[in-house]
């Protein structure tokens, strides 16, 4: 990687890390479509390990033991989406994944948008975990199912403890998975941790963001993230 290109890399993730530490999600939303247009080696491997890094930040400031309960369907959907996701990469292209998933969101924010509600109910929450599964480990979008769910049950402080919670565990998950499959190893690693510095100054920097998101900003954050990263996948991938 060329320094002019870690530059640009180095600001992506400052910006990502401080969207996702002080919203509890957005790091991938934010951050893949632009890694795979600046360096594509850094999807999918080296971003899930920093949204790990990052999503244990947000634990720290809020997550409860509480919240892991009501999270555990989600893990299991996220199980089996991350399983079927290996399956998917072994039998179709990479390129017309990410545009299904891409979509998928997109369809997903419209419903938001038009007024359909979805329960935060176990089904709920395991369905959404097998489409992050799916989306996370294939196009870096893990966190934006989970998000549309839990964004309309809960204000900001209470939303970003569940989602950081959820996220370390999803890419802890993902992390083992690409790497039993072969699809992340020391390369992959070493990359990892060229992204830890921006990571860090973004974690500080959310302690100056967060109050802007606590004034009743969440709900057009989560769909403006979702929307405006899927679509910049999608252009991604048809350009390219």
């Amino acid at each position: 990687m060329s320094a002019g290109v870690y530059a640009g890399v180095f600001l992506v993730m400052v910006v990502a890390s401080t969207v996702q530490s002080s919203v509890g999600f957005g790091q991938g939303l934010v951050a893949a479509p632009l890694l795979r247009l600046l360096h594509p080696e850094l999807l999918p491997g080296p971003l899930v390990m920093a949204g790990l890094l990052v999503s244990l930040g947000v634990v720290v400031r809020n997550g409860r033991t509480g919240d892991i309960r009501e999270l555990l369907p989600a893990f299991a959907g996220r199980l089996v989406g991350i399983g079927g996701a290996l399956v998917l990469l072994a039998q179709l292209s990479t390129s017309g994944l990410t545009l299904v998933i891409a979509g998928l969101v997109i369809a997903f924010v419209a419903a938001r948008l038009a007024g359909v509600g979805f329960p935060r109910s176990p089904s709920t929450l395991a369905g959404a975990g097998v489409f992050s599964g799916i989306g996370g480990a294939i196009a870096g979008l893990g966190g934006a199912p989970m998000a549309l769910v839990m964004e309309q049950h809960a204000d900001a402080r209470d939303f970003r403890g569940p989602l950081g919670i959820y996220q370390f565990v999803g890419a802890a998950l993902t992390l083992v998975a690409l790497r039993v499959a072969g699809e992340f190893g020391s390369d992959g690693f070493r990359l990892g941790l060229a992204l830890v510095p921006p990571l860090v100054i973004g974690w500080v920097a959310a302690r100056w963001v967060t109050p802007i998101v606590d004034r009743g900003m969440l709900r057009p954050i989560v769909f403006g993230l979702s929307a405006a990263s899927a679509l910049v996948l999608i252009a991604g991938e048809l350009v390219g």
